[in-house]
């Protein structure tokens, strides 16, 4: 059984009773009638470009509109409600979410999106696609995984320093412990490997399938999430992850202090990590290196731009849109913000292939558009943030609570499968 708009809707109308108040029906259908509403959250969208749209657009007249707390909350009660609704919002990876309430929302390809498709990489414009061929999101980024190492230590240790020689070191999960075994060695108290959860997430995020199908049907085969598990529960087995599992979003105050420090000597992430890097660690600058990620390619995040169909000119919504995200400004919104580019033209572009000092001059675009090119099309179901979150609680579980791996094995399969019955998903 799949999200169907009423599931979708009676999901939500909590969410919205709250948030819209019992007088939500006689409120404003958009958010700034008459004029063309943008929800946007922090370093999501360029604001520099957001500026310049508002000029160069003038007939739209282009309200950009920053949304603090969670946006998602915020777009799921104002389509329930039908009021105060954006004209063009921000979508994070949980597209397919509103993949049952396409009526919501106004078809890209109707716009004009099937000509401007063929800029963009397939896999990631394939993911703001219904199963029925309706293109809800325009993309905005992706997040290509990626290994991050400090070189200077790596040399400390008598191990390869060249992101080359690294990455071909490096090319297997297992060659990635056997490497971590001796840094530790060599380097006491040092860990390549930030946590189970990082070992398990990237380690999903190669393969070739995840939870469901896109029709929304459970797979029966999960061996590819056993794998990602096995692989997790071994790194921990091993004594080689640092155990920041239970910091918020793995950045916690010990994290953040292992990358000054040199405690935390690598780890796999997402290009969008390199931000939160950069401005935590600024006295490591030149000491980092990355290079492409144990196991091969993977993807981890990234938005969509969607319209509503509230919109009262959705061709000029497009437009602004397509400006917003053609390959020329997705290269200066990743010079701005580390937005890494969901179109393979702005790989090529200057800006973008300038050697970076914080990386030792390393021409880091090159490394994440090799990955980004390698990366399989997988479908991201409406409910594997919360499936995921499932699994990794448990492997939190074994790793600072010392709970045995086969019993949370276990205990998180019950609770998928509670989860996706309660959905419907299963019977």
């Amino acid at each position: 059984m799949t999200l169907t708009r009423r599931r979708f809707l009676t999901g939500t109308a909590a969410v919205a009773a709250t948030a819209l108040g019992a007088g939500a029906c006689s409120s404003p259908t958009t958010a700034n009638p008459g004029r063309i509403t943008l929800w946007y959250g922090t370093n999501s969208v360029s604001e520099k470009l957001l500026a310049e749209a508002v000029e160069r657009f003038p007939a739209q007249k282009l309200t950009p509109s920053k949304v603090s707390g969670e946006l998602n909350q915020r777009l799921l009660a104002a389509l329930s409600g039908e009021a105060y609704l954006p004209d063009i919002t921000l979508i994070g990876d949980g597209i397919s979410t509103y993949f049952s309430a396409t009526d919501r929302f106004a078809d890209l390809n109707a716009l004009g999106a099937r000509q401007d498709e063929p800029r963009y990489l397939p896999w990631k414009w394939q993911a703001g696609r219904s199963p029925d061929g309706f293109q809800l999101g325009f993309p905005i980024d992706i997040g290509p995984a990626a290994l991050y190492y400090r070189a200077d230590l790596f040399g400390e240790a008598g191990l390869p320093t060249d992101p080359r020689a690294v990455s071909s070191a490096l090319s297997t999960w297992d060659d990635y412990f056997e490497f971590a075994e001796r840094v530790k060695d060599k380097l006491p108290g040092r860990y390549l490997i930030t946590d189970t959860k990082m070992v398990f997430t990237y380690s999903l995020a190669q393969e070739k399938q995840k939870y469901l199908d896109r029709q929304n049907r459970y797979l029966a085969d999960q061996s590819q999430v056993r794998r990602a598990w096995d692989r997790a529960v071994k790194a921990f087995q091993m004594g080689l992850t640092a155990g920041y599992a239970g910091s918020a979003s793995g950045e916690g105050v010990d994290r953040l202090a292992a990358w000054n420090n040199g405690k935390e000597v690598s780890f796999v992430n997402a290009s969008w990590i390199t931000g939160s890097l950069k401005q935590s660690a600024p006295g490591t600058s030149g000491k980092w290196r990355v290079c492409g990620a144990p196991g091969g390619s993977g993807n981890q995040g990234g938005s969509f731009l969607a319209i509503t169909k509230y919109c009262p000119d959705p061709q000029g919504a497009y437009e602004i849109v397509k400006w917003l995200l053609s390959p020329e400004n997705q290269a200066a919104a990743y010079q701005e913000l580390g937005l890494f580019p969901s179109s393979p033209a702005a790989f090529d572009d200057p800006r973008a292939l300038a050697p970076e000092e914080f990386f030792g001059g390393q021409v880091t675009m090159e490394v994440f558009a090799e990955i980004a090119s390698g990366v399989q099309a997988v479908y991201f179901s409406p409910y594997d943030i919360s499936i995921s979150d499932t699994y990794t609680d448990e492997l939190t579980n074994v790793e600072s609570a010392g709970k045995d791996p086969d019993q949370a094995w276990e205990d998180a399969q019950t609770a998928v499968e509670r989860l996706l019955r309660r959905q419907g998903v299963l019977a």
